[in-house]
């Protein structure tokens, strides 16, 4: 896999995913559809991804201009390899997080600190199944919960295809839903508010 486009384009992410349980990537088919809906220049604006995996898709953000980036990935082998591609490639700093922990923990740390994120990326194990996956819900309303979306900011979904997913989660609703083969992409974004009456 590769980086698509921005300051590291071209450079190759070398994730074998048979040496890391057989983890299941984002392909670049979804990944470069994803970065044409949120667009090109992201200079300054905030990403995180929830379910980091490899890595590729918050490097592709951090290659666009977002800052900060934050990776973080539960499974001890796969945030290893991102810190040290991220280390090899010399980009550390303060625009750059990782963590090694839970989804919940990691909203949970990011809520403590006041953070909140344009774009916010969830990519979690896939739930294979027609109809309802409850995983979505249940992050939807964390990221609800812990107010880590930014006004104007989304909340994106990547999710097997014959999944069903909430129209709304709290003040977040679907407001875009695209498909790319057996994966899928989901939006959403903060209801507007009330109008109020005179």
């Amino acid at each position: 896999m590769r980086v698509i486009t921005g300051r590291l384009k071209g450079r190759t992410i070398p994730f074998n995913v048979r040496r890391f349980g057989d983890a299941s990537v984002t392909p670049d088919m979804v990944k470069e559809a994803l970065f044409s809906v949120i667009g090109g220049d992201l200079a300054g604006k905030s990403f995180i991804d929830l379910y980091s995996c490899s890595g590729q898709v918050g490097i592709e953000a951090l290659s666009r201009g977002c800052s900060p980036v934050v990776f973080n990935e539960k499974e001890r082998r796969r945030f290893d390899f991102i810190r040290g591609l991220l280390a090899d490639w010399g980009e550390e700093g303060e625009g750059i997080l990782l963590f090694n922990f839970p989804a919940s923990r990691c909203m949970r740390l990011m809520r403590s600190r006041g953070v909140r994120f344009d774009y916010i990326f969830l990519d979690p194990p896939y739930e294979k199944t027609r109809g309802e996956a409850s995983v979505y819900r249940n992050v939807l309303g964390e990221i609800e919960r812990h107010d880590l979306l930014a006004p104007g900011g989304s909340a994106i979904v990547q999710h097997y295809i014959h999944n069903k997913l909430e129209e709304t989660a709290g003040s977040l609703r679907l407001v875009d839903h695209r498909t790319y083969g057996t994966n899928a992409l989901a939006f959403y974004e903060h209801s507007p508010a009330p109008a109020s009456e005179d």
